[in-house]
């Protein structure tokens, strides 16, 4: 990605740069960086950008680089999620609050796209989640555009138990296709409890009717085929490379870790990684937006 500017910056470059440039989410690639893990190829358009905009609108240089980097990844599918400066911290996670884009095709596709995700700083949800929170006033919003993954399953992992807090407990939701319907709250995933080391401690199968996938057309909700029906999500190795992850994810963020990932040709990769937050109790503000094309 050699025709990034400091305003646009690939995300396996984000390391060290100030997080009033990235926001949140895009300082979670950072950190699966530094644990060595694998993640989408992308890039982030920081705040300064969304500072310069006029009226919303993507400033043209900025926008001339990011017709360079899209067209660089060819006609692949893309994913363009916000990544605010209050977003994915340690106190509050800011999940669902803004918007986010999936299949998103092409230069004027994906300008469009960061420029809703923008916009959804000033949802009234999103204003009134902030000022519950002590964040009142304007949010500076950097927003990420990366291949989108394309897997077969996806899943949340969490280095602790989220209800307990136990450190010696980790929790592993994982459902078929893309993760919107999962952090959604709209199927019921298989969980899977480890311990520490890696050993399953407890399993208790989903049960998924439908699934996303990216198709001709876009994001589309399907029925999960009924080989998958009742089959575990996870096998022995995948769940072994999600385990290795959160361990990594933890060590690099000298905080419990929360992460999304995705199973791609059998292989984990990896979505995001923040700090847990509300250890010991559940997140209820935890639901993703929608993808472009769902109903």
């Amino acid at each position: 990605m050699s025709r990034a500017t400091p305003d646009v910056i690939p995300l396996s470059q984000v390391g060290g740069t100030p997080p009033d440039l990235i926001g949140g989410k895009a300082r979670g690639f950072a950190t699966i960086a530094r644990a060595g893990l694998t993640a989408p190829e992308g890039f982030v358009v920081t705040t300064t950008v969304h500072r310069a905009a006029a009226a919303g609108r993507l400033p043209g240089a900025a926008a001339r680089v990011v017709a360079d980097l899209v067209g660089a990844m060819g006609d692949a599918p893309l994913a363009v999620r916000s990544s605010a400066t209050a977003e994915d911290g340690v106190e509050h996670s800011h999940a669902g609050q803004y918007l986010t884009r999936l299949g998103v095709r092409g230069v004027d596709g994906t300008l469009a796209a960061i420029e809703e995700c923008w916009a959804s700083a000033s949802d009234p949800r999103a204003v009134a989640y902030r000022a519950h929170r002590g964040h009142a006033g304007d949010v500076a919003m950097a927003v990420i555009v990366q291949r989108l993954a394309c897997g077969e399953a996806s899943g949340v992992g969490m280095s602790r138990d989220p209800v307990t807090g136990d450190p010696g407990t980790m929790v592993v939701n994982a459902a078929w296709g893309l993760g919107e319907l999962l952090v959604s709250g709209l199927v019921t995933p298989d969980d899977y409890r480890l311990t520490r080391d890696g050993r399953l401690a407890g399993f208790t199968p989903g049960d998924m009717d439908t699934m996303l996938v990216m198709g001709g057309d876009g994001v589309a909700e399907v029925a999960v085929p009924d080989v998958r029906r009742g089959a575990r999500v996870l096998g022995e190795a995948q769940l072994a490379a999600v385990h290795d992850g959160l361990v990594r994810c933890e060590e690099a963020l000298g905080l419990p870790a929360d992460c999304e990932f995705s199973i791609v040709d059998g292989r984990v990769v990896w979505l995001q990684c923040r700090p847990m937050t509300a250890l010991g109790g559940p997140d209820p503000a935890r639901i993703d937006a929608m993808p472009a094309g769902h109903p």
